[in-house]
């Protein structure tokens, strides 16, 4: 009886372990994507939806002063950990760009690109599994221009 009691508490506490791990979803952040020092500039995300208004995820743009350079993510916030399309793109204006795309479980990037002194725009796409739906977002006009 006593050893089933122990079990017992054991099991508990392995669910109670369990239960308090983040999800996928929670632990892709985009400053912990883009690395110590990044922050997420000012009108630094965007939703991405479908034409419907529907939310599959979010584009973020960061940058870092002691770097000089900017960063972009696009996280999942609908199939994650199901492969499916998801895209990022970078830009500096009348400069570099940088991408990454693919069938990814919970997000794309991050890029970057050298930006000090210089205006960027960024972007995503999200689709489902089937590839029956698919959303669009971010900020095609460049600005944060530091």
């Amino acid at each position: 009886m006593i050893k089933f009691v122990k079990a017992g508490a054991l099991t508990l506490s392995a669910i109670t372990a369990v239960a308090l791990l983040p999800t996928a979803a929670e632990a892709a952040s985009p400053q912990s994507l883009c690395g110590a020092g990044y922050t997420i500039v000012k009108d630094g995300s965007r939703a991405i939806k479908t034409k419907s208004g529907e939310q599959l995820g979010v584009t973020y743009v960061l940058y870092s002063g002691r770097t000089g350079k900017n960063c972009a993510v696009t996280i999942k916030t609908k199939y994650v950990g199901k492969p499916s399309y998801t895209y990022v793109r970078l830009e500096v204006k009348k400069g570099p760009w940088d991408s990454d795309s693919g069938d990814f479980t919970r997000y794309a990037g991050p890029v970057y690109v050298s930006a000090r002194h210089k205006c960027v725009s960024y972007w995503g796409n999200v689709s489902s599994p089937d590839g029956k739906k698919s959303a669009y977002g971010g900020r095609t006009k460049f600005d944060n221009c530091g």
